[in-house]
């Protein structure tokens, strides 16, 4: 599936390529690489595709997907944010 068409279906669902990414635990630049090369693996084409046709269908996806605990990742705001993860990950190791 060429990208485009899979950003269409993904945009049926009221997904962005970014809530893409995040429901499956990659970084966003590894789905819009794919724009760079046409087309999508067929793993994500599929995704796109079903989740595109129940939007069509009337479901909500991205409240059917957190029925079953899937869920965007919250991104982090920005460097501060990754700061203060590292330093709260620290904290705990070092009280251990």
């Amino acid at each position: 599936m060429i990208y485009t068409e899979f950003k269409r279906h993904l945009g049926k669902a009221g997904i962005t390529v970014d809530g893409f990414a995040s429901l499956l635990g990659v970084r966003p630049n590894s789905v819009s690489n794919h724009a760079k090369r046409s087309a999508v693996p067929v793993s994500y084409a599929v995704m796109a595709v079903l989740l595109g046709d129940a939007a069509d269908r009337g479901i909500d996806c991205p409240k059917l997907l957190a029925r079953y605990g899937i869920r965007q990742a919250k991104k982090p705001e920005g460097n501060l944010a990754s700061i203060e993860n590292y330093r709260e990950r620290k904290s705990k190791l070092d009280k251990t």
